[in-house]
C-alpha cells in the first residue's frame, strides 16, 4: 500500500511538473513533499531526519551563488562584459556572435543557467534588432550554448549541483573531465549554426556599426560594488577548486562568500530576499522528499537492476547511460529527472560500475536538456522571452526539430570522448 501511495504521489507531482501551465510548480511540488511527511508512507520521513532527506549542500550552493550573482548583477558587471565583447569584435557579425556565445559559456559555467539567459537575452535581442535578423535562431543558439556551458562545472547547471551532492564529486576533477567535451560541443554547435544560417555578413557588419556609440563604462551601475563582487566571486571559485584539500563543503564556501559580500556591501537579508529565487529552493525541497521516498520503496534499486547485465561491459554501460539520459531528461526536466537517476548511478558505482559513469550521465543529461523546451527551466524562459518581446511562438515539435542536430552531433562526440576519460 505504501509503495502505491508513493508512486501515485510521484506520478501526480511529475504530471504537474511536466504538463501544468497554470499551476506554480514550486508550490505543488513542495506541497506533495509535505504530504509525504504527513502521510509517512515510508520510514524515515521525520523532521529529525531532514538532513538525510533534503540535500542542504545543494540548497546552500544555490542560495550562496544566488546572493553573489544578484549583487554582481546590480553592479552592472554582466552588461559591461557583453558590451565589451561586442566592442572587441570590431562589429563583425560572426565574431560578435562567437564572442557573445563564449561569454554565455563562461557565465553559464559559474552562474545559474536561468540567470545567464535572463542576462544575455536583452543583448541578443539588441543584436538581432540592429542587424534586422529574426531573433529565433539567435535565442535558440543562446539556450543551447547556455546548457552546453553549464555542463562544464559542478555549479554550472542545477542538475550538476544535484549530481555533485549525491555523488560527492570533486569540483576540479569534474571540470578537468567535462571542459574538453564542453569545448568540442561548443565548436560543433557554432559550426552547425553557421551552416544552417546563410547570412549576408557584409550587410550585417555594416548594421552592427550602429552599436559603436555604446560605452561599456555606462553599463556599470556601481564600480565599487562590482570590484567587491568580483573579488569575492573569484575567492569563492578558488575555494571550490581546492575544497577537497581544505576539507570545506562547497555549500559552506558559497554561503561564507555570500555573507562576506553582504557585509562588504551593507546588504541585509530582507533586501536580498526580494531578488532571490525562492521558488527554486522550495521546488528542490519537494523533489528531494519525493526522491527519498522512491528510494525507500525500492524504485532506485529496481532501475539499477535493469542495468546489471551491462556491468560486465563498462564502456557499453557508460554509452547506454549517456544516451538514455539524453533522451529521458528532456521530457522529465533536468533536476526532477536527475533526482530519480542520480541515485541509480550511485548504486551502480557502489556495485562495481566505473566511476566515470557519473561523467557519462552528466554529458548525456546536460546535452539532452537542449532537445525540448521542457528540458530545463531556462529553455522555457528563453522561449517565453521570445514570445513576449516578438510575439513569436515555438511549438514543442518545432523546438525539437530545430534542436535535434544540436543534441545529436555533440552526443556523438561525447560517445567518442568516453574512450578517453
Amino acid at each position: 500500500m505504501s509503495e502505491l501511495l508513493v508512486l501515485g504521489i510521484t506520478i501526480i507531482a511529475y504530471y504537474f511538473i511536466i504538463f501544468a501551465r497554470n499551476v506554480k510548480k514550486s508550490i505543488i511540488t513542495f506541497f506533495f513533499g509535505i504530504l509525504l511527511f504527513i502521510l509517512k508512507p515510508v520510514e524515515g520521513l521525520e523532521f529529525e531526519n531532514i538532513g538525510r532527506i533534503v540535500s542542504f549542500e545543494t540548497l546552500g550552493i544555490l542560495l550562496g551563488m544566488m546572493i553573489i550573482v544578484e549583487i554582481l548583477k546590480e553592479s552592472g558587471f554582466f552588461t559591461f562584459a557583453a558590451v565589451n565583447a561586442i566592442k572587441l569584435s570590431r562589429y563583425k557579425f560572426w565574431i560578435v556572435l562567437t564572442m557573445l556565445m563564449v561569454l554565455v559559456t563562461f557565465f553559464s559555467a559559474f552562474l545559474d543557467n536561468l540567470i545567464t539567459i535572463m542576462l544575455m537575452a536583452p543583448i541578443i535581442f539588441l543584436v538581432a534588432d540592429t542587424i534586422e535578423m529574426n531573433p529565433t535562431p539567435l535565442i535558440l543558439l543562446t539556450i543551447t550554448i547556455d546548457n552546453i556551458g553549464g555542463m562544464s562545472t559542478l555549479i554550472g547547471s542545477p542538475l550538476n549541483i544535484v549530481l555533485g551532492s549525491i555523488g560527492d564529486l570533486h569540483f576540479t576533477k569534474f571540470l578537468n573531465v567535462m571542459l574538453p567535451i564542453t569545448i568540442l560541443s561548443f565548436i560543433s554547435v557554432i559550426i552547425m549554426f553557421k551552416i544552417n544560417n546563410k547570412v549576408d555578413s557584409k550587410v550585417f557588419n555594416e548594421r552592427l556599426k550602429k552599436l559603436s556609440d555604446m560605452d561599456p563604462e555606462k553599463a556599470i551601475e556601481n564600480k565599487s560594488l562590482m570590484y567587491k563582487g568580483l573579488t569575492v566571486f573569484l575567492i569563492v571559485l578558488t575555494g571550490f577548486m581546492f575544497h577537497s584539500l581544505i576539507k570545506i563543503d562547497l555549500a559552506l564556501i558559497a554561503m561564507a562568500g555570500a555573507l562576506v559580500l553582504m557585509l562588504l556591501t551593507q546588504k541585509d537579508f530582507e533586501s536580498m530576499s526580494k531578488d532571490l529565487d525562492w521558488d527554486t529552493m522550495f521546488f528542490y525541497g519537494g523533489l528531494f522528499t519525493i526522491a527519498f521516498s522512491l528510494e525507500e520503496i525500492g524504485v532506485t534499486q529496481a532501475i539499477a537492476n535493469v542495468f546489471n547485465p551491462l556491468m560486465a561491459t563498462p564502456f557499453l554501460l557508460m554509452v547506454v547511460i549517456m544516451w538514455l539520459s539524453a533522451f529521458v531528461i528532456p521530457f522529465l526536466s533536468a533536476v526532477p529527472g536527475t533526482l530519480i537517476l542520480a541515485p541509480v548511478i550511485k548504486l551502480l558505482v557502489l556495485h562495481g560500475a566505473p566511476y566515470e559513469l557519473w561523467y557519462a550521465y552528466a554529458i548525456g543529461a546536460n546535452l539532452g536538456t537542449n532537445l525540448t523546451p521542457l528540458g530545463a527551466v531556462q529553455n522555457i524562459v528563453g522561449v517565453s522571452l521570445l514570445e513576449k518581446n516578438y510575439n513569436q511562438t515555438i511549438t514543442f515539435g518545432e523546438y525539437m526539430k530545430k534542436s535535434f542536430f544540436s543534441v545529436l552531433i555533440p552526443l556523438i562526440l561525447g560517445t567518442i570522448y568516453l574512450f578517453f576519460i
